[in-house]
């Protein structure tokens, strides 16, 4: 079997589906990975074989190519005068509470909170839309026997239905089936059904299969004709050297503080006061504080409280196996890194989509979430954080609960097993001219 996998252009989309395509090399299978120069480091560090598509400048490049400044937010209507004071609402859409199933009910959400998820839909469609011919001309080379993609790889979909090509589309572990491409509508977002129309297509939802490595207890019901393929989420966070301080058994209870590479570019100031609130609330409890952190990252902090130990880019599985805690801003990857390792977590988030691992976990009793408006400024958020880790330091729930957790994840299929599922469902070459999946077990 021939596995091309492609993904939306950040590390952190990639990372995820790393033990998936060594499986499929274990087990004999082809294996490459088209993706954007930008990310070729990262792939070739994996071990796997990567092939570019797209613009040479990555991301930022095919923005410019389209005319968008992705770090410009439209304005929002304000309030009627004498209602909440006037107010501008442009902040509310990630700010003010979100339905908390609202991938289940999609209804719930406000017209603006849809306006938020279809932006996120804009900036896949044109980052798609710079890589579709590159991505189809790879496939109509080397024939591969299934696309294997991410829900914001929009080139995925639109070049599979240019060459009859079958889709695994895998999630990163967010809870929910990441439906950007409908903004949680009964319709396309606009922008990636014009992926299809302009080249002669009908637009393309729904794929042939899932991967989902997001256990039960966290994840929203999938529709009852949907294919998936549950997979167990093994960490992979990069490689790196194990520094000696790891080997030894620390003598208080070891927290780890990260606040994601993705969400570090994203964030801004209001981040980097979250982290120095946290750093100082975990200053007042009797623990070893340890920050995983981008150099990048690192320089903007500036100075630190003493006691805390600094990781630069190091792998967070290899920190997190020794921690009793992690606190942390919501991203699949940290949420599911730290559940599959059976480690409580705290998770302080921003956008809604972040919002979403914070929610379900928490809601095992694994953990707890706080939005970053629940958090007060200066001392007094300092205080309700460190209540919040010592809650999941002394309670014996959360422990407890985080194992149940990391238990389920254990029990999932593993990685060499969807494989073979997947092989099971593909058939080598007769798919050319059909353009579709054998759902038969």
């Amino acid at each position: 079997m021939r596995v091309l996998v492609t993904m939306f252009p950040w590390t952190s989309h990639y990372l995820a589906i790393v033990p998936f395509g060594w499986a499929c090399r274990l087990a004999g299978h082809e294996v490459r990975v088209a993706t954007m120069p930008t990310m070729m480091p990262a792939v070739l560090e994996s071990g796997l074989t990567a092939v570019p598509i797209g613009p040479a400048g990555g991301p930022a490049e095919a923005f410019e190519r389209a005319g968008i400044d992705p770090r410009h937010k439209p304005p929002r209507p304000r309030r009627a005068a004498g209602e909440d004071g006037g107010r501008d609402d442009a902040a509310q859409d990630t700010l003010s509470p979100w339905p908390q199933d609202w991938p289940a009910h999609p209804e719930r959400l406000s017209d603006a909170q849809r306006q938020a998820v279809s932006r996120i839909g804009l900036f896949a469609s044109v980052i798609g839309d710079s890589q579709v011919e590159d991505l189809a001309a790879v496939i109509r080379d080397w024939q591969p026997d299934v696309l294997v993609h991410d829900s914001t790889q929009f080139a995925a979909p639109v070049a599979a239905a240019l060459t009859g090509t079958p889709t695994a589309r895998y999630l990163l572990g967010t809870p929910g089936m990441l439906r950007v491409d409908t903004a949680y509508s009964a319709e396309p977002v606009p922008e990636y059904a014009e992926l299809f129309t302009k080249r002669g297509l009908v637009p393309r939802i729904e794929p042939d299969v899932w991967i989902d490595p997001c256990p039960p207890s966290v994840q929203y019901p999938y529709p009852p004709d949907a294919d998936v393929l549950a997979m167990r989420f093994v960490p992979y966070n990069g490689t790196a050297t194990v520094p000696g301080w790891l080997h030894a058994a620390p003598a208080r209870p070891r927290v780890c503080v990260t606040w994601g590479f993705t969400e570090a570019e994203l964030s801004g100031t209001r981040m980097l006061g979250l982290l120095r609130q946290t750093l100082d609330a975990l200053s007042g409890l009797d623990v070893e504080p340890v920050l995983v952190i981008n150099p990048k990252l690192r320089e903007l902090l500036g100075e630190q409280p003493d006691g805390v130990r600094t990781v630069l880019s190091t792998p967070l599985g290899l920190v997190l196996a020794t921690c009793a805690a992690v606190v942390h801003h919501g991203g699949a990857g940290t949420a599911m890194t730290a559940s599959a390792l059976g480690v409580p977590q705290l998770a302080i988030t921003t956008p809604p989509h972040y919002a979403l691992p914070g929610f379900r976990v928490a809601g095992t009793g694994a953990g707890r979430h706080l939005r970053v408006d629940e958090i007060s400024d200066g001392a007094a958020g300092v205080t309700e954080i460190r209540e919040h880790v010592s809650a999941l330091l002394t309670d014996p729930g959360h422990r407890a609960a985080a194992i149940r957790l990391r238990e389920e994840i254990a029990a999932l299929p593993s990685p060499a097993a969807v494989v073979e599922s997947l092989a099971r469902r593909v058939a080598p070459g007769d798919h050319r001219s059909e353009g579709a999946l054998s759902c038969a077990s």
